[in-house]
């Protein structure tokens, strides 16, 4: 995705004007074509729904024996309303089914940006620019984490408040209200809807729109709330940072700047074949990537300016305190430039990159020679796309089967079921 509006000389549509915003049919094909493409990266997501570690572990044990009191227990040292939601939902329909109901909510999530970047409020960018960012984004490289599960649904979330915060604002009642309700579900599951507050902002600041000084209450109040969860709650639990120069090259070189481009498993061959070129890859990655944001920073509109703040801020954030692994002792930075760990914190700057490399080939304010480096480096993403498509499937851990045996199971009985990857869901039976 691209946030980026008419200053940019990509469209001479009138204010205005919206003939490239498409109609409900269209819309409602495009979700369904979007459905289609995210579950062909990992189809089992659907036939074989299984629950995917918090998904399980928390959201849908917490609902189950906690009720709707769940949605006041922080996780991670913050409240994820949200996905709490998504599991009090999955209490509605069978047991076997819960999984399944839990992957379409966050396969909806992953989907309405899409729908977002094609509605009348981006209308700005040409229609077929936005398609391209729009398939760009379903095939994202480096991006199996925050696929269809609910525990990463935060960071889909966040990317639609950033779309609706960077857009035009739209007068009608409906989307102000679905605007804010989003902002608010945001903000309320974990940090990354925090972070909306950098771009709110200034967006106010330069705007003095009154849909804007609404969502900048709310998400200065729903920031207010997480904080206070985040410092009181002590459920953040902490783990050894373990930061250092050489990794912090190979987190942005490898894992953002080269894996968003071709693709992870390129990264995988080069980075456990221990070949002698890694830490060149990694440093000519880095020196691309920072090269072309920066000259983004400095040239591009304000709405690409402050989703590339968005970026660097959130992982900025996410390198100081992370959570890239669940148990052990190892360091987090040395498991962060694993490829393969913890690529949820590397969903937005990558969008960033990508985001910054299409303006430079796309937009008449770059020059000549950024426009050729940023055509070439896109050259090679089709490479990536194309061995990252498939996710690898779930271990099938056969969660039909046992959710029959808990069906079955007498008032009392405390059921253990294992579920990927390497959790387990634990229920004592109403």
């Amino acid at each position: 995705m691209m946030p980026e509006q008419q200053n940019a000389g990509w469209s001479n549509t009138p204010p205005g004007k919206s003939r490239s915003a498409p109609g409900s049919p269209i819309q409602l094909a495009v979700f369904f074509i979007s459905f289609a493409i995210l579950v062909s990266r990992r189809p089992d997501a659907i036939l074989n729904a299984q629950f995917y570690a918090e998904d399980g572990a928390r959201w849908f044990a917490d609902a189950y024996h906690f009720g709707w009191r769940c949605l006041l227990l922080p996780d991670s040292g913050y409240l994820q309303t949200a996905s709490r939601l998504v599991g009090l939902l999955a209490l509605a329909f069978p047991f076997a089914m819960a999984p399944l109901v839990m992957n379409v909510c966050a396969l909806v999530m992953q989907i309405l940006p899409v729908n977002i970047f094609l509605s009348s409020t981006w209308r700005a960018i040409p229609f077929y620019l936005r398609i391209s960012c729009c398939l760009l984004y379903l095939a994202l490289p480096n991006s199996f984490e925050v696929h269809a599960n609910t525990t990463n649904m935060q960071w889909h979330l966040a990317l639609i408040g950033l779309l609706i915060l960077l857009g035009k604002y739209e007068e009608s009642l409906v989307w102000r209200g679905f605007a804010l309700s989003a902002l608010t579900l945001a903000v309320l599951d974990g940090a990354a809807g925090m972070l909306l507050v950098v771009v709110a902002v200034p967006l106010l600041v330069k705007r003095r729109e009154m849909f804007l000084k609404e969502a900048v209450a709310v998400l200065a109040c729903g920031s207010l709330l997480q904080t206070a969860f985040l410092f009181f709650s002590h459920s953040r639990r902490p783990a050894p940072n373990g930061a250092g120069l050489v990794r912090l090259v190979g987190i942005l070189g490898g894992q953002v700047f080269f894996s968003s481009i071709l693709g992870v498993r390129t990264f995988i061959r080069l980075f456990f074949d221990q070949s002698r070129y890694l830490l060149l890859a990694e440093v000519v990655a880095l020196c691309l990537g920072i090269g072309i944001v920066a000259y983004a920073c400095c040239r591009a509109p304000l709405e690409l300016r402050l989703f590339l703040l968005y970026a660097a801020v959130a992982l900025t954030l996410a390198l100081i305190h992370p959570v890239a692994t669940y148990g052990g002792t190892a360091e987090q930075w040395q498991q962060m430039q694993t490829p393969g760990v913890g690529n949820r914190y590397y969903f937005f700057p990558m969008l960033a990159f990508l985001s910054a490399l299409i303006w430079s080939v796309t937009t008449p304010a770059a020059t000549t020679g950024v426009r050729y480096i940023a055509f070439a480096v896109l050259l090679l993403l089709p490479v990536g796309i194309w061995r990252d498509w498939k996710y690898k499937p779930f271990e099938d851990l056969q969660f039909k089967e046992r959710a029959a045996e808990f069906d079955r199971a007498v008032p009392g009985t405390t059921v253990v079921i294992p579920i990927n990857p390497n959790w387990q869901l634990v229920l004592t039976k109403h």
